[in-house]
């Protein structure tokens, strides 16, 4: 009734949602937002999420209209944004601010994580590089690891040892057919975890995730 009469109004409304997830409250909201919709009512929503959670509602029986939604994956920030920002913020020169920048591979996170931890040392981000991969491997590389299947993980411990990033080297590695490595490998982009942007290449996204799939990994 609400909406009705904002429509009459000619009033709408935006709704936006972090962190989405396929929770019963969540899966009872879609359902309602979709018939707001099909009643014409003025009504738009902006959901943000990990890309499993944002599967997972989508195909949910009743929510399939998430499907036609317009989607944006978020890339990774940019390296050279972010060596300038640590060069203003700890006063770096520009081959420091690089180095440092190159540290978090573009990933939001560890953007953050990184800066706080040198400003904590007083600029010094060398002496924090252990902390580091610390923070990044409790709070995100535990989690990541444990909804993996156990395919996901030979998979990406096989893109460890192989000789090269080629991926006919990782094929060769994993004694798979590259129909049979596709599915993991588009899942595991779509997770963030490898680039797959250069063509016949595969490679980690997330900063120190190879040296985490390596101490981790039990075949």
């Amino acid at each position: 009734e609400i909406l009705k009469r904002m429509k009459e109004n000619g009033k709408k409304v935006l709704l936006s949602i972090d962190e989405v997830s396929n929770s019963e409250y969540m899966r009872v909201f879609a359902g309602a937002f979709q018939l707001f919709i099909r009643k014409d009512l003025p009504v738009f929503l902006i959901m943000t999420g990990l890309y499993e959670n944002v599967e997972s509602l989508q195909n949910e029986k009743n929510l399939t209209f998430l499907y036609r939604a317009p989607k944006i994956t978020v890339e990774p920030l940019s390296i050279r944004a972010i060596a300038n920002k640590y060069a203003g913020i700890f006063s770096i020169d520009d081959e420091k601010a690089k180095s440092m920048a190159s540290l978090t591979m573009g990933y939001a996170f560890a953007f953050q994580v990184l800066g706080f931890l040198t400003w904590k040392q007083g600029g010094d981000y060398e002496s924090v590089i252990n902390e580091y991969k610390y923070y990044l491997e409790e709070y995100v590389y535990d989690k990541i690891w444990s909804e993996l299947s156990n395919k996901d993980r030979f998979v990406l411990n096989g893109i460890c040892n192989a000789k090269s990033c080629a991926t006919k080297d990782i094929i060769a590695e994993l004694n798979m057919k590259n129909n049979e490595i596709n599915p993991y490998r588009k899942r595991l982009i779509k997770k963030g975890i490898l680039n797959g942007k250069e063509w016949g290449r595969l490679s980690f996204q997330l900063p120190f995730f190879k040296e985490y799939v390596e101490e981790n990994y039990i075949g």
